[in-house]
C-alpha cells in the first residue's frame, strides 16, 4: 500500500494562492508514480528518493474545491483534501507583537460578537527550536476558521488583517502564522545571509555564548528549561503576564520567577541564528504565498543601528527561498517605556533603520503605530488597527487602489520669518491633532529648547515663534524611546519620526 505523507500545509479547509503556479511536494513509498488533480487539472508526479515535487497551473479563486492525489493507477485516490479554497494566502511574521494571540486583544469580547467570515482560514506554523523536540500545540498545525478552539490563540494583527481586507477584496483571505516571541531576524534567515560583516556579528555572539557552556551541560540545561517553558504553571502565569500587568506587578512576577531554570543560548535555543529558518520557515516553501505581514525588530534593539540592513537581508532570503519577489509589509515599532526590566530607549535607532528599509528595498510598505504605545508594555494592545492599518497598506501598494493608505512622512522645511513651515507627504486634505497641543514635538537653537507660541495645519505644519535668531533650528519628532503622538493625516494615520535642521 502506497504511502503519502504531504507538509501540514497541505489540510482540509486549507487556502492556496490564486493566480500564481500551485506547489505541490512532499513524500512517498510503496509507488514509482502520483496524480493530482485539482480543479479540473491532473498532473503526473514522479518519486525520486521518495520525494516527490509536481506544479499545477494557476487557478483564479475558488470556493469548495477538492484536492486528491491517487497513487499509480489507482482509480481511488490515497489522499483527499476538503472544502480547499483558492484565494490570497499571507505569512504573519515575526516575533511576540505578530504571535500576539487574539484573547489578550483589548477589542476581544467586540470580535467574538462578529459575525462570522467563513472566506476567512488560519494556520499556526508548531513552534519547534530543534529536530527532535517534542511539543504538546493544539493550536497548531492545522487549517481552521473563526470560533473553532484555534482562534483565540492565533495572531491579532493577522487575523485582523485578514479580517479588515477579505471584504474589499471578495475572494478567501489565509493567514499563516510563522512567528514566535523574542525572536531576532537572525533565527528567521539562512545560515550564509550571515556570513558577512556586519551580520557576521550574530554568528561570532551566538559561537561565543554556546562556546561557553559543556555539550551535556546545554543539553541537560536547555531540556530542563523548556519543561519549564511548557509546563501548565508556567503557562498560566505567563498568560496573565500577557493580558497585561503594571510595574508593580511586573517586579512581583519577576522576583516569584527569579528561579527559574534559563534556556542557554545553544543548539536547543529558538533565538539561534537561522534556527527557526530551519525549523518553521523552510516547510512553508515554496507554498505559493501573496506577501508577508512583518512584526519585528524589539529583539535587535541591541544592534538596531544596522537593523536595516538585518532587515534587507531577511527579505532578500525570503525571497530567494520562495523564488517570488515577494512584498512585505511591516510594523514600525511602538512607543515603549519599560517592561520586565527592560526599556524602550534604543527603539529610536530601529525606528530609523525601518525607514531606511522603507526607502532602500522595493517591495516594501511600512505602517506606524507611534500612538498605539503603552509605556509599560512592550505589547500594545491594540492589535486590531495594526491589521486594520496593514489592510490599509495593502489596498494601496499591493491591489493598487487609489487611498490614502501610508503615515505622512516629512519631507522638508524653511523658516518664514519667526515662523517655520513644515511639509509632509500623504495627508490627505489636512493634518489634525487630537488636542490642543503636538506631543513630542521638540524645537532647539542654540542648544536651548524654545517654545512654540501657536501653530496651523493644512497640508502642512505652520509653527509660529515669539522670536528667531539667524542660527539653525533643531526639529525633532517623536524621536523618544515613548511617547504618544497625536499629529494624524485625514486618514487618521500618524505622522511619523522624523529629525531635520532648518537653516
Amino acid at each position: 500500500m502506497a504511502q503519502i505523507k504531504l507538509p501540514e500545509i497541505f489540510q482540509n479547509g486549507m487556502i492556496i494562492q490564486r493566480n500564481k503556479t500551485i506547489k505541490i511536494w512532499g513524500e512517498a513509498e510503496g509507488t514509482d508514480k502520483l496524480r493530482i488533480t485539482f480543479c479540473g487539472d491532473s498532473i503526473s508526479a514522479d518519486i525520486k528518493e521518495g520525494k516527490f515535487y509536481c506544479e499545477l497551473a494557476a487557478k483564479e479563486a475558488a470556493y469548495g474545491q477538492k484536492l486528491e492525489i491517487f497513487a499509480g493507477e489507482k482509480e481511488e485516490p490515497d489522499v483527499v483534501l476538503k472544502d480547499v479554497c483558492i484565494g490570497d494566502v499571507y505569512i504573519a511574521a515575526g516575533q511576540s507583537n505578530m504571535e500576539y494571540f487574539l484573547r489578550y486583544d483589548a477589542h476581544w469580547n467586540e470580535i467574538k460578537q462578529w459575525e462570522q467570515n467563513d472566506m476567512i482560514r488560519m494556520f499556526n506554523c508548531k513552534r519547534i527550536a530543534f529536530n527532535g523536540q517534542n511539543r504538546d500545540l493544539p493550536e497548531c498545525g492545522s487549517w481552521f476558521k473563526e470560533q473553532e478552539y484555534q482562534w483565540e490563540s492565533f495572531s491579532a494583527p493577522g487575523y485582523c488583517f485578514a479580517r479588515s481586507i477579505q471584504p474589499v477584496i471578495g475572494v478567501p483571505v489565509g493567514i499563516i502564522g510563522c512567528n514566535w516571541g523574542g525572536t531576532p531576524a537572525c533565527a528567521w534567515m539562512e545560515a550564509s545571509y550571515l556570513n558577512d560583516p556586519p551580520l557576521s556579528v550574530f554568528i561570532k555572539e551566538y559561537e561565543d555564548a554556546a562556546g561557553a557552556v559543556d555539550e551535556d551541560e546545554m543539553r541537560r540545561l536547555s531540556l530542563e528549561a523548556w519543561e519549564y517553558e511548557d509546563s501548565y504553571l508556567h503557562q498560566v502565569a505567563w498568560r496573565a503576564m500577557m493580558y497585561g500587568m503594571n510595574q508593580q506587578d511586573q517586579e512581583r512576577w519577576m522576583d516569584e520567577t527569579a528561579n527559574a531554570p534559563v534556556l542557554p543560548m545553544g543548539p536547543y535555543h529558538h533565538y539561534r541564528p537561522s534556527g527557526l529558518y530551519e525549523m518553521m520557515l523552510k516547510k512553508l516553501a515554496p507554498f505559493s504565498v501573496k506577501g508577508v505581514l512583518w512584526y519585528q525588530g524589539e529583539s535587535d534593539a541591541g544592534h538596531g543601528e544596522i537593523y536595516d540592513k538585518t532587515f534587507a537581508s531577511l527579505i532578500r532570503c525570503w525571497r530567494d527561498l520562495w523564488q517570488d519577489e515577494l512584498p512585505f509589509l511591516y510594523v514600525q515599532l511602538a512607543p515603549f517605556g519599560k517592561w520586565l526590566g527592560i526599556g524602550g530607549e534604543d527603539y529610536p535607532v530601529v525606528r530609523e533603520s525601518q525607514e531606511r528599509v522603507l526607502k532602500n528595498v522595493p517591495g516594501t510598505g511600512m505602517i506606524s503605530i507611534m500612538d498605539l504605545g503603552m509605556y509599560e508594555d512592550i505589547h500594545p494592545k491594540r492589535k486590531k488597527e495594526v491589521g486594520e492599518r496593514l489592510a490599509l497598506l495593502a489596498r494601496g501598494l499591493i491591489y493598487g487602489e487609489d487611498i490614502l493608505c501610508e503615515s505622512p512622512e516629512f519631507t522638508g522645511g524653511e523658516r518664514e520669518g519667526n515662523q517655520i513651515r513644515l511639509h509632509f507627504s500623504h495627508t490627505g486634505s489636512k493634518l489634525h491633532v487630537n488636542g490642543n497641543v503636538i506631543n513630542s514635538l521638540y524645537v532647539e537653537q542654540g542648544g536651548n529648547l524654545i517654545g512654540v507660541k501657536d501653530f496651523q495645519l493644512d497640508q502642512g505644519l505652520l509653527l509660529n515663534f515669539e522670536t528667531l535668531t539667524e542660527e539653525p533650528v533643531e526639529i525633532r519628532f517623536a524621536k523618544e524611546g515613548y511617547c504618544e503622538v497625536n499629529l494624524f493625516n485625514e486618514a487618521d494615520l500618524p505622522v511619523r519620526p522624523f529629525s531635520a535642521v532648518v537653516i
